[in-house]
Formats: C-alpha cells, structure tokens, sequence
C-alpha cells in the first residue's frame, strides 16, 4: 500500500513538474506607448500596476517615458516583478524597457533618430525599441534604415524583435484606410508645414514595407484575422482608427508566436492614448 502511494505521489510531482514548465514555455512580450509616462499621474499608475501584474509580461517595452529617471524607472518595473530597466535617455520622449531577466549588451541609440531607439539582448532574444518621427515619412523612412541595418549586423538565426510605435502605417490594413482619414492627413499638411507624413499626396506605407522585405513577420497578422486599432482609444478617440503600434519578428521567432493582441479593455480605454501590444511566444 506505502509502494503503491509513493508510486502515485511521483507521478503526481511529474504532472506538475510537466504542466509547470508548460507554463513556463510561455513568454509574454508586452508593448506600450504610455503617453508621456501616463502623465507622472500616481492614479494612472496604479491601475496600470494592477493591470500589468494580472499580464505577468516577461517583457515591457515602452514609449514616452517622459519625466523618468534611471532610480524612478527602476522603481516603477519592480511594482510589477521587474528586476532589471533601462531607459534610452533622459529628456524629451525616452523609450524603454523592463525585464525578469538580465537586460544585456544595451545600445542607446539617439543620433539620427528623432526620439531614439534602444537595443538589448535579454534570454537570448535581441529586443529593439523605436518610437519614429509622427510627423515626416521620409524621416520615418531613414529610422527604419537604420534600425535595420543595426539588426543586419546580428546573427541571422537568432531571434530578432523590433517593436514600438512606429507611427507609419501597414499595406496589410490599407482596405481599414478611407478617403476620409486621407482628406483630413491632406488638410493637416496644407495647415501645418512641418507636416509631410503623405507620400505624393497618398497614405506611406514604405516604411512597414521595409521590414517585411527584410524578412521580418508582422506578429499581429499571424494569429488575427480581424482589424484592431491601436489608436485612439476610447479616452482620447475620434473616426481616425489605425494601426500604428506593431511587434515584428524574424523568422527563428515568429514560428513560435503563440498569440498576439491589441488589448482593448476598460484599463487600456483610458490609461493612454494608445492601446498596448501583447505577443505570447512559445518557447519551449
């Protein structure tokens, strides 16, 4: 009877053992433009600590973290279980990034970007963070250049993530664009002269198409079949829905996406003007 227990109680302890490490397969990435650091608001912040931990991401890339400091950001990931955070700088529109694991190898790149850009390795994964120009495409497109031929200079087979906003849209969702959002981008530009985010007088979409002539998968697509806005949300919104914010991969890590989203809930309708990405990898 004690042998046939013990025998029980084993494969018990193996079950769990296996349905743990099921679980720990699961690596969740998360992206978020927080509008200017949700605005240093200590209410905002603590829904978004409270939302974030129920995620549980292994990964939070982030853009607009106005007003941070290295110590204040450092602080601000350990509400969530967040050892380890970096910033890109200091002043203007920062990205970053937060991590469970050792954030390594960090490049803070500010020189020819009109925010910046950073990279890290972190478990083995090279993570870019980008926030581009919003308001000129061409600018738009020499970021992206440089960005790609950052990545260019890593070892093709391994696994490369480039996310953020990209404030550029996507040839995928061009049946999503009307000629009304296009008439209003028109008045805008004639209104506003530092404005040039049409390309001859239509929507852009060279600088997403770099990407996926690079080789790279947009996340979104490869588990979606229906459009979903990144902005506005429904705090900040008006008929002008698109896609800006996105997640890409290369090909040894876009075979193992899991999931993706663009979370739209009662948190992310308010807590900034954009609607947060999450990717779930299968890593196993």
């Amino acid at each position: 009877m004690k042998k046939l227990v013990l025998i029980v109680y084993v494969v018990v302890a193996v079950m769990a053992s296996l349905n743990f490490a099921s679980a720990q397969s699961d690596f969740k990435v998360l992206s978020y433009n927080v509008l200017r650091g949700f605005q240093q608001d200590s209410l905002i912040h603590r829904e978004y600590f409270q939302w974030v931990n129920e995620i549980d991401p292994d990964i939070v890339a982030y853009q607009e973290m106005n007003e941070f400091t290295q110590r204040g950001l450092e602080d601000f990931a350990a509400q969530y279980g967040h050892p380890y955070a970096i910033q890109s700088k200091l002043e203007g529109y920062p990205v970053a990034l937060s991590s469970k694991y050792p954030i390594v190898n960090v490049q803070k790149v500010v020189d020819n970007m009109w925010h910046s850009y950073l990279y890290a390795s972190i478990n083995n994964i090279h993570v870019f963070v980008i926030h581009f120009s919003p308001f000129d495409y061409k600018k738009r497109q020499a970021e992206m250049r440089n960005v790609l031929a950052h990545a260019a200079t890593l070892p093709q087979h391994e696994k490369i993530l480039i996310m953020g906003d990209f404030n550029s849209l996507s040839e995928t969702d061009a049946v999503h664009y009307g000629g009304e959002m296009v008439e209003g981008m028109r008045q805008r530009e004639k209104e506003q002269n530092h404005i040039r985010n049409l390309n001859n007088d239509e929507i852009d979409y060279t600088v997403m198409n770099q990407l996926e002539k690079a080789g790279y998968k947009d996340t979104f697509w490869l588990t979606n079949e229906a459009f979903k806005p990144s902005i506005p949300t429904e705090k900040y919104g008006s008929a002008n829905f698109r896609r800006i914010d996105f997640l890409w991969a290369n090909g040894p890590i876009a075979e193992k996406v899991k999931s993706a989203d663009i979370i739209h809930d009662e948190s992310t309708d308010r807590m900034s003007d954009h609607y947060p990405i999450l990717v779930i990898f299968d890593l196993e």
